[in-house]
């Protein structure tokens, strides 16, 4: 098997999927999931505000547990430095 052999298969591979993918994007199963995705944009405002809103919350939550766990630390080294000193 040379390598020009192998370019054909590489190629007639690679077409095969191609086409599996336009077949599985043109399929009727994907059409509502992608219509949904297609309106996103125009989605309620109401919603948008509430997804920022959890974001922000999520973002919060975060932040909170990170000086949590830095104000641990800066009492850890404090202590330190105090049974050194």
């Amino acid at each position: 098997m040379g390598l020009t052999d192998m370019r054909v298969i590489v190629t007639v591979v690679s077409f095969m999927v191609f086409l599996l993918i336009v077949f599985w994007a043109y399929s009727g199963r994907q059409k509502k999931r992608f219509d949904e995705a297609a309106n996103l944009p125009f989605a309620d405002e109401d919603m948008q505000e509430k997804t920022v809103a959890e974001l922000q919350a999520s973002n919060d939550d975060t932040n909170n547990d990170n000086t949590v766990t830095g104000q641990s630390a800066n009492r850890a080294t404090s202590e330190k430095e105090t049974s050194h000193g």
